[in-house]
């Protein structure tokens, strides 16, 4: 029998507590709250974001 580590317990917990957030939302909706939830990661390790993977390709 498998047992699933304290890691994992809490990862799940992280997922399904973020599920019960999102779900009821719009796509739109879950985009901006994805959005926000990162920007402050962003901005501390100067991220790039980009709109679509066809802006990384180089011409």
């Amino acid at each position: 029998m498998k047992t699933i580590s304290t890691i994992e317990q809490e990862v799940n917990q992280i997922r399904l507590a973020i599920y019960e957030k999102i779900k009821d939302m719009t796509p739109a909706q879950i985009t901006e709250y994805y959005r926000q939830s990162t920007e402050a990661t962003i901005q501390k390790y100067g991220f790039k974001v980009i709109a679509n993977a066809k802006e990384t390709v180089k011409q």
